[in-house]
Formats: C-alpha cells, sequence, structure tokens
C-alpha cells in the first residue's frame, strides 16, 4: 500500500496560485508584444516606415516590461531621440514615394485609417498593462504600470506625428510636382514642417525656420496617453488641416522665400 501524495501547500511557490499567476503575465507580455508591433506599423504607413519606426522605437516596448532601476528615464530618452532620425529618413520617403494623394479627401481618409489602427493598438496595449500590473508581486506595480502607460502614450504621439508628417509631405509633394515646382528634401522637410506648426488656412512663412522643427517634435514628445487617444486630442486631423494650408499657399512664392532666406 503507497503513502497517498502529500497535498501541495498553497504558500509554496509552486502552487496553483503561483503558476495561475505566471501564466497571467506571461499573456498579458505576449499580448502587449504584439500590440507594440502593431503600433509600430499601423495601417496606411507603408512597411519601409514601420521598418524604421521599429528600428528608432522597438526596444521602448522591451524596456517597457522589464525591471530595473532607470526603467523609465531611458524610455523617455529614447522616445525624445527618435523623431529627428525619423524625419531624416522620412523626407526623403516622401520626395521619392510619396503616398498617393492628389485631394483632400485622401488625406482625411488615409489619416483616419491610421488613427483606427493606432487607436485599437493602444487599447490592447493598456489592457496587457493592466493585466501585467494585477498580477505583478513587485511592490507599486499597478503605480508603475501608470507611468509605463504614459511612457507608451508618448510612443503613440509621436507615432501619430510621423503619420501626420507622411501624410503632409506627401501631399505637399503631389501638389509641388503638380505645379511644376521641383524642391529637394531638405526644403521639403521645411515646408512640411511649417505647413503643420501653422496657423490658419495658410502656410506662415516664418514657419519655414529651423526650430520649427523642434516645436514640432516638442508637441509630440510632450503628450501623454490622454493626448495619444481619439477623445484627448486632434492627433490624426493635423495632416487635413496642413492639406488644406498647402492648397491655401502660393508654393511657388514660398519655395522663393524658402531659398532666399527670407524663410
Amino acid at each position: 500500500m503507497t503513502d497517498p501524495e502529500p497535498a501541495s501547500d498553497p504558500r509554496s511557490p509552486d502552487s496553483d496560485g503561483h503558476a495561475t499567476t505566471r501564466g497571467v503575465r506571461a499573456r498579458a507580455r505576449a499580448t502587449f508584444a504584439r500590440s507594440w508591433r502593431a503600433l509600430l506599423g499601423p495601417e496606411g504607413l507603408p512597411p519601409e516606415a514601420a521598418a524604421q519606426l521599429e528600428a528608432a522605437l522597438g526596444s521602448v516596448g522591451r524596456e517597457a516590461l522589464t525591471g530595473g532601476p532607470g526603467r523609465l528615464r531611458r524610455v523617455r530618452a529614447q522616445v525624445r531621440a527618435a523623431p529627428p532620425r525619423l524625419l531624416d529618413w522620412m523626407s526623403g520617403q516622401v520626395l521619392d514615394h510619396p503616398a498617393v494623394l492628389y485631394d483632400q479627401q485622401g488625406v482625411e481618409l488615409l489619416a483616419a485609417r491610421q488613427s483606427r489602427s493606432i487607436s485599437a493598438a493602444m487599447g490592447a496595449l493598456q489592457l496587457a498593462l493592466v493585466t501585467a500590473a494585477a498580477a505583478s508581486t513587485l511592490e507599486g506595480g499597478p503605480v508603475l504600470a501608470i507611468a509605463i502607460d504614459g511612457a507608451v502614450g508618448q510612443v503613440a504621439s509621436v507615432v501619430h506625428g510621423c503619420c501626420d508628417w507622411y501624410n503632409t509631405g506627401s501631399y505637399l509633394v503631389r501638389r509641388l510636382n503638380a505645379s511644376g515646382i521641383t524642391v529637394d528634401r531638405t526644403e521639403v522637410r521645411r515646408i512640411t514642417n511649417a505647413a503643420l506648426v501653422s496657423r490658419g488656412p495658410h502656410i506662415d512663412p516664418r514657419a519655414l525656420h529651423r526650430t520649427s522643427e523642434l516645436r514640432l517634435v516638442r508637441s509630440w514628445v510632450g503628450r501623454g496617453l490622454l493626448d495619444a487617444l481619439p477623445l484627448g486630442s486632434s492627433l490624426g486631423r493635423a495632416s487635413l488641416k496642413a492639406a488644406v494650408r498647402i492648397d491655401g499657399t502660393d508654393l511657388q512664392s514660398l519655395v522663393a522665400a524658402l531659398r532666399s532666406g527670407d524663410g
């Protein structure tokens, strides 16, 4: 006659409760990883652009769910450093391979498609973070998750900003080509920045100054979680407003002003 197997101790690390918690955390991490890839590759951006976003911001997602001191500081530093590198590439992309955008309606439809994709990815990321925090054995896990959520929101804001820049730059290049105006990538970059930061129905020539890009990037990075979601801000509508300004501007005179140093 064999002795009965001892009942498992609920306080043991190998108890069912601990195993369930580990499983919940593992599933949350897997969901986070999938949703992170979706965030960095929104619908409406070419695969090459998604690859650039992954190269610039992919490590932020890995840092977000990795322990260790200074994690949030590292995440925010990476988010701040990413936009200039992305615009270096984007300015050449829209000049050589602009999106098929020939009117304001096309810009609006593409921006809406991108916004829906980003919002869906953000919803899944938030759920994964909440789930991981609830199953966390670390003190202050839920509070840390909220802080990470804000950092992830900043990334979503940068992705949204890059989508707006891609749409605006593509539409600008199409309009310049239709008018027979030849420009280089630096000129495309400065006019696109100006179209996005200007106010009113026209591109302000004063916005052609190089400092406009710093203002634009700061507006992306400065936003948190609330501003990264559709109900929290005007993100996703900036490219349509910029397209209206492009159509309301004498592009030949604007390019001449930029080249003369007046802008």
